[in-house]
């Protein structure tokens, strides 16, 4: 029964926080150390992260189809988009395959993620004075939000506010902003959850097969309406606020650890 309860509390974490501009990466380091969950939690983790996947995928499936669609009939603009999806992808997997080893360690600190929480919270804030409405996105930009997703890689660092609010710095719109940032979390989550389910095979995770398809079936339905959530308030621009809640829980990680 506590695996049900430990399984459902960080796949509700997950759901939340992998689109909310909180970091899902720091809040997770800090409900496995209040569970007492450790490297049976890291295992869980990349079902966690399916789960994340499946939401971008039925959320965004019209906006997936269509690009697929045009990309196959050879429209440029369709295939611009595709390759600065992966240009995006580049700087993360540069990062992580350089320093991965420091990286890990990183996850290991509760004061690193309380710190690194502060850091979110400050360019959340500021964000707040950023105005754009631009709808294209160019390989520079695209660079540009790839290597904030690359930061986001440390734990308490927000992937989606980092890669949002770079996005909108390029003067990209609110809503494309987030569908680029989600869109660009795709071969991300696709590879770390492939390479992670050859190094450790479901029956050495820790948990039982069941325990984590239930993680990735609640962080999948968390998920979407986390994205719901999340898209309404970039239309409202309450987006910014978010910063004050990870600053809040950054001072708190330092002081309680």
């Amino acid at each position: 029964m506590q695996d049900i309860i430990d399984v459902a509390v960080l796949a509700v974490v997950q759901g939340l926080t992998e689109f909310l501009p909180v970091s899902s990466s720091g809040h997770l380091v800090i409900a496995q150390r209040l569970l007492g969950v450790s490297d049976p939690g890291v295992r869980l983790e990349v079902w966690l992260h399916i789960g994340t996947l499946l939401s971008i995928l039925i959320f965004y499936r019209r906006s997936i189809l269509n690009l697929l669609r045009d990309i196959y009939r050879g429209d440029t603009q369709a295939r611009w988009m595709g390759w600065s999806l992966i240009v995006s992808a580049l700087p993360a997997v540069i990062v992580y395959t350089l320093f991965h080893a420091k990286i890990d360690a990183a996850f290991e600190s509760s004061r690193v993620t309380g710190a690194l929480l502060i850091v979110t919270g400050t360019v959340l804030i500021a964000s707040r004075w950023i105005h754009a409405r631009c709808n294209e996105i160019s390989a520079t930009c695209a660079l540009k939000i790839g290597l904030a997703q690359a930061l986001a890689i440390l734990p308490g660092v927000s992937r989606s506010g980092m890669t949002i609010t770079a996005a909108r710095a390029c003067g990209i719109a609110p809503e494309k902003a987030a569908e680029f940032s989600f869109l660009m979390s795709i071969p991300l989550l696709c590879g770390a959850a492939l390479l992670d389910l050859l190094r450790v095979p479901p029956s050495q995770a820790g948990f039982s097969v069941w325990l984590l398809v239930l993680g990735a079936v609640v962080g999948a339905a968390v998920g979407y309406i986390a994205i719901k959530l999340l898209v309404r308030l970039l239309r409202t621009g309450s987006f910014w606020a978010f910063g004050v809640y990870c600053i809040a829980a950054g001072v708190l990680v330092i002081l309680l650890t």
